[in-house]
């Protein structure tokens, strides 16, 4: 719950679909899980990355982390007092309010995963 954008719903979605999160072996697998992870069209030594990868987890679970992202990054400060508003600051500025709402989602799954299985309590980090 004190994950930035996680409401009550959001927490129980994220433990129901990662549980205690001894089943994956990184916080990118429980990102893969979840069905945030970008997909991928290569050839000839060309990477192109097209949307996410919607073929996994929950689509609930995406649409409510969704709105709990878009709620943190519409009520950014100007000032920024943590590094993870500065980060989303820079993000939104480089890559758009959509996308940068995607990868808030995926840290977000990251971070959750890593709550979950080491059983430490979110710090928020000032700058």
């Amino acid at each position: 719950m004190k994950l930035e954008g996680v409401s009550y719903i959001g927490a129980a979605g994220l433990i129901s679909c990662l549980g205690d999160g001894k089943s994956f072996k990184k916080g990118r697998h429980a990102s893969v899980y979840v069905g945030l992870t970008p997909k991928q069209h290569s050839s000839g030594g060309k990477v192109v990355m097209v949307g996410i990868d919607k073929h996994g987890g929950d689509k609930l679970l995406r649409s409510i982390l969704y709105q709990g992202a878009l709620s943190v990054i519409s009520r950014l400060p100007s000032e920024p007092k943590t590094y993870k508003q500065q980060w989303l600051i820079a993000l939104v500025k480089r890559v758009g309010i959509k996308r940068a709402c995607v990868a808030f989602m995926n840290k977000t799954v990251r971070t959750a995963w890593a709550l979950l299985n080491y059983g430490t309590e979110y710090k928020i980090q000032a700058v």
